[in-house]
């Protein structure tokens, strides 16, 4: 008898987690298409794939922090993979030297002199009334901007 109670408690315990589970699954998103994807949204990813290669080797391997033409050319798995997240690489996009690193984004990342760090801003150059802008350092916090006059 107590052997049919264990196996009975077992059956239920094994379909009430099963029945809490479900409710907790995750959901797919739901995204824009990777064309559709806001300039805010290509920035904030830029800035994710910059914070990732420059912290992935440089602090271990160098001690210090490099600029972009270093990380660019070092790290070019990191871009690639961002060109294609973005669908970016079908038009032939490729990523150039600062300040301009792809058409309308330019590009400001400074090391610090010890290299112990680094300070990062893209500018969106098409928005010529607001002025968007994304921020960055090595804690990887990633800030956004826009004039005083509009809102975030």
């Amino acid at each position: 008898m107590k052997k049919h109670r264990v196996i009975l408690s077992t059956v239920l315990l094994v379909l009430f987690l099963g029945v809490l589970t479900s409710q907790f699954a995750q959901n797919t998103p739901t995204r824009p298409a990777k064309a559709d994807r806001t300039r805010p949204e290509v920035a904030v990813g830029l800035l994710r794939t910059i914070n990732t290669a420059e912290q992935v080797s440089y602090p271990v391997k160098n001690g210090s922090f490099v600029i972009w033409q270093t990380v660019l050319s070092d790290q070019p798995k990191f871009f690639d993979k961002f060109l294609a997240i973005n669908g970016l690489q079908q038009s032939n996009l490729h990523f150039a030297d600062a300040p301009e690193i792809l058409p309308v984004w330019n590009l400001r990342l400074n090391v610090h002199p010890d290299g112990q760090g680094y300070d990062v801003l893209l500018r969106d150059m098409t928005d010529e009334k607001c002025g968007y802008a994304a921020l960055t350092d090595e804690s990887g916090v990633i800030r956004q901007s826009k004039t005083i006059d509009c809102e975030i």
